[in-house]
């Protein structure tokens, strides 16, 4: 971030005074609210995600999804949050309201297109779960929060898109034309880029610190000071999404990458060209709705 001089620029209010963030889905709230409370059954959760139908049917579509490969299928949400657990169906509540409060369908337009952006999205969410689960580093880490974090690392261009269109497609346009990387034009237009947008979104949503984090720093992963091997995962995720032909841009240049991290996720090149058909193959049976 730019310095100034006086006293130092607290991102939150920079950028709440400029992009208006939406607040968490009401669903989310609640399910928060039901599953902290002593009296917490998969009845009560269920009856607060039934009254989102957007997001219960989303969630219903992801936990049929084949990732999951449960025997039978899911035609409840009551039985869906039996299955999965208070902790998993709110990491599943959560996708399912990105993509229902985020997903809306629109017609593309110049440099961004809804459907690969949200392929994008997706890819390096399931890159960044294969990874870490590859990875000595991540052992401790649960898969799903991961690749939550890969779906979420560039929602802040969609906030971008909904709450400053003209110059946000401006600055589009100037990193196409110029084949420089989206976020150095976003520092210079907006003196914030995507990624400070989403990190501070999931501040709002009261995500894991650790998942904004690696959401700021995902394009420079070195100059993470708390959590650089998640950001350095979702830097590496979000390449392979882009090397992949799934780009979350139009006819913009691919991020560089940064070789350091894969000392960082604690993953070679082998092993990487070794997990690439897993991850088409889980990207493919990911059954999102596009």
């Amino acid at each position: 971030m730019p310095t100034t001089a006086g006293p130092q620029i607290n991102i939150l209010s920079l950028v709440n005074t400029t992009v208006e963030l939406p607040t968490m889905p009401e669903v989310l709230t609640k399910i928060n609210e039901v599953t902290a409370g002593a009296n917490a059954s998969a009845d009560t959760v269920a009856a607060v995600v039934s009254k989102d139908p957007a997001v219960a049917a989303n969630m219903l579509r992801i936990v049929n999804s084949a990732y999951y490969g449960l025997p039978v299928r899911v035609s409840s949400i009551k039985l869906a949050v039996s299955v999965l657990g208070f902790n998993m169906t709110k990491k599943v509540a959560l996708k399912a309201a990105v993509f229902s409060t985020f997903g809306k369908k629109r017609e593309p337009i110049q440099h961004f297109d809804p459907l690969a952006f949200w392929k994008h999205a997706i890819y390096t969410g399931v890159a960044a779960r294969a990874l870490g689960q590859q990875s000595e580093q991540f052992a401790d880490s649960n898969a799903e929060d991961l690749y939550i974090a890969g779906l979420l690392h560039d929602i802040g261009k969609i906030i971008l898109l909904e709450r400053a269109c003209p110059k946000y497609l401006a600055c589009l346009r100037k990193a196409a034309q110029s084949g420089r990387p989206q976020h150095e034009v976003e520092m210079e237009e907006f003196g914030f880029t995507h990624a400070d947008v989403g990190s501070v979104l999931a501040i709002k949503w009261s995500l894991p610190e650790d998942l904004a984090i690696a959401i700021r720093y995902h394009h420079a992963p070195h100059k993470d000071p708390f959590h650089r091997s998640l950001s350095s995962l979702i830097h590496l995720a979000d390449s392979l999404a882009w090397q992949a032909g799934k780009p979350s841009t139009i006819g913009t240049a691919a991020p560089q990458v940064d070789r350091d991290v894969f000392a960082t996720v604690g993953v070679d090149q082998e092993q990487l060209d070794a997990l690439l058909p897993r991850i088409g193959e889980d990207f493919a049976a990911s059954e999102m709705p596009w």
